[in-house]
């Protein structure tokens, strides 16, 4: 081996060393035992091992197991919510019962009692439909006698009406006699200012005559009481304005309020007239029905057809289909052992949702260590053949070296960080009790030259 051939190397150089400097050193020259070895590292693993799951998923209700379980061949693992399967699978089997009655029935023939209560069942639903039509065309009745198309005439005459008297209000506006007394109004201030500047003038001037100032004096009188008369008329005319925009407000007032009334009446027109429609609609679909009926003709006095009693044996046999399948779900709703082995890992967790293929456990068979490589690169694997000797040492064992023999060699690459690799199946010739799953090997490989 590798570290045997290092050692011999190593021994003859330092004997060499110890002859004397004057004699030449001699070549070192290989031991005849000297082997080639490929070193590598692996994995220990169960060569039987399995990563468990549900292939529909579901929500887990029972963990069974814990890592380093042993369970045997069929042991339950994990439990998954079967309540609504269990209540799907009631319904199917009341539905194979249903069918198998019918089917029996199709083929037996209806007895007497059988048709005699068919009969009566029609006769029954015939009075029904008469009365259930009956009762339609009442209410179409009263519903047309209810028209609210009056209230509808009555509630567009009320507009018109209202719109009318603002029409004619509006053409009786009074803005213009406003405007026509206020025009009035100042005309009357300026000629009792005026006048009044005239009578002041007078009575600055008393050398004239008084009969001037008198004059003025009367003028003036008479300037305030056409001013008074300007304001009375100005009065009048607003407050014939303000009556008319409070008449004009009421009627728009009384406008809206009819509007209102109007489409109000409106869609209760409308409502009525589609209430109309469907009685027109239940009554034909009423009508229809009892047309049906009445032309009802007892199939249960006529044998059954050879195309019925098909359909109820399919219809029997896909019921029974059904719960084959219902019954295979609720079996692996129970997730179980595949075979004896030990439990690695258990991912599922009670309460929790497992997805479909979700991994739930990992299960190995521990009698089945074996060694995997990890790094036999694509240079040294053409050294590697199966039959090929190893020495394995573990990092739990170091003072041992187990003895093992290679046993199979991936044809096929598989991707790594450092480049690709080929796995490499190493069988070992013993084992012992502490080697566990999952530690890492160091592996030398005789390897050919």
């Amino acid at each position: 081996m590798k570290r045997a051939f290092g050692i011999v190397l190593l021994v003859a150089l330092v004997l060499a060393g110890c002859q004397g400097g004057a004699q030449p050193t001699p070549t070192p020259s290989l031991t005849a035992d000297y082997v080639p070895v490929v070193s590598v590292t692996g994995e220990l693993i169960p060569a039987r091992r399995a990563t468990l799951s549900h292939e529909a998923g579901g929500k887990v209700v029972e963990v069974l197991v814990e890592p380093g379980d042993s369970v045997a061949v069929g042991a339950p693992l994990v439990l998954l919510d079967t309540s609504e399967l269990e209540l799907a699978l009631q319904r199917v089997q009341e539905q194979v019962v249903a069918q198998q009655a019918a089917l029996a029935m199709l083929r037996a023939g209806a007895t007497e009692r059988t048709i005699a209560r068919a009969d009566r069942d029609h006769a029954h639903q015939v009075a029904q439909a008469e009365s259930a039509l009956q009762a339609k065309r009442e209410q179409l009745a009263q519903a047309q006698a209810t028209d609210p198309a009056a209230e509808v005439a009555a509630a567009e005459a009320r507009v018109t009406q209202v719109e009318r008297q603002i029409v004619q209000t509006r053409a009786q506006d009074p803005v213009p006699q406003v405007k026509l007394a206020q025009v009035g109004l100042e005309r009357a201030q300026i000629a009792l200012d005026d006048t009044q500047d005239e009578y002041d003038k007078a009575l600055d001037r008393p050398w004239e005559d008084q009969a001037i100032r008198d004059t003025w004096a009367d003028r003036l009188v008479q300037a305030k009481l056409d001013r008074r008369a300007a304001q009375a008329q100005l009065d009048q005319a607003q407050a014939a304005q303000l009556a008319h925009d409070r008449g004009m407000t009421v009627f728009e007032a009384q406008l809206e309020e009819v509007q209102a009334m109007l489409a109000q009446a409106q869609a209760a027109q409308a409502a009525h007239q589609a209430a109309l429609d469907v009685l027109g609609t239940e009554i034909e679909a009423a009508q229809e029905q009892l047309d049906y009926l009445q032309g009802w003709e007892n199939p249960y006095r006529d044998p059954a057809r050879q195309e019925e009693v098909a359909q109820a044996e399919a219809a029997l046999a896909q019921a029974q289909v059904q719960v084959g399948e219902i019954e295979q779900q609720l079996r692996e709703a129970t997730l179980v052992a595949p075979f004896a082995g030990t439990v690695g890992a258990v991912h599922a967790r009670v309460g929790e949702m497992a997805s479909p293929g979700q991994p739930l456990v990992m299960i190995g068979d521990l009698d089945t260590l074996r060694v995997e490589t990890t790094d036999l690169d694509e240079i040294d694997v053409v050294r590697v053949a199966a039959g090929q000797q190893v020495a394995v040492t573990f990092d739990a064992l170091p003072d041992r070296v187990f003895q093992g023999q290679v046993t199979r060699i991936s044809p096929m690459a598989e991707s790594g960080t450092g480049g690709v690799h080929y796995t490499t199946v190493i069988a070992l010739e013993e084992m012992d009790p502490a080697l566990r799953w999952g530690m890492t090997a160091f592996v030398d490989i005789e390897a050919g030259e």
